[in-house]
């Protein structure tokens, strides 16, 4: 079985990594599969039926993962989820941007 593809590319991974203030690689695997669903996540919120790939390009959207999956890796543990809504507070900005400009087809006429 052929290995799936990481979503990040190793520049984009070092840039997070940067970001979120980490230095040693033996997280690379946690932080991987934090981005993997950070990432379906925010792409589902935008558009139910989409997929990251979609949006990884989008400056918004690679911004929105890295707050989403700082957020994640140090909130980690065991009492964290029932002390924070389940998005960072600042991604909501941006998916609604990003929902706004996907539309549903149905205002193209309109």
């Amino acid at each position: 079985m052929a290995e799936k593809e990481p979503l990040l590319q190793s520049a984009k991974l070092e840039i997070l990594k940067n970001y979120c203030k980490i230095d040693q690689s033996f997280d690379n695997d946690l932080l991987e599969s934090l981005v993997d669903a950070s990432a379906l996540e925010l792409a589902r919120a935008i558009k139910s039926d989409s997929e990251p790939t979609e949006f990884i390009d989008e400056p918004r959207f690679f911004i929105a993962l890295m707050k989403q999956v700082k957020e994640d890796y140090y909130q980690r543990g065991l009492t964290a989820d029932s002390y924070r809504p389940v998005l960072a507070t600042t991604v909501y900005g941006i998916i609604n941007q990003l929902r706004a400009e996907q539309g549903d087809g149905n205002n193209e006429n309109n």
